[in-house]
């Protein structure tokens, strides 16, 4: 089950996502470095991401445009993103 966005913190991060989860980016938290790190990854704001595997104490595998992308924990946590839906494993069909 998803740990649910309050009205304090509205947004989930990725650490809190499920494998097949769909989410749209809403913020990337750090200083610029990270912030242009996430950019060339393609990962910023308004862009559509994918949960491929995990998240995990490790990190989690991301599906951004046509790349797959394996991102540590510290990294997963400031990420925050809005949940859009998840596709069926055998369809890839939203449900």
């Amino acid at each position: 089950m998803h740990k649910q966005a309050d009205p304090v913190h509205p947004f989930l991060s990725v650490g809190d996502l499920k494998p097949g989860d769909s989410a749209r980016v809403r913020e990337v938290a750090g200083g610029r470095g990270i912030q242009q790190r996430m950019s060339m990854f393609g990962i910023r704001r308004g862009t559509d991401i994918r949960v491929v595997h995990g998240p995990g104490k490790r990190g989690a595998i991301l599906q951004v445009g046509g790349a797959r992308i394996a991102l540590g924990w510290g990294l997963i946590q400031r990420i925050a993103v809005e949940l859009l839906g998840t596709e069926s494993p055998n369809t890839g069909a939203q449900v």
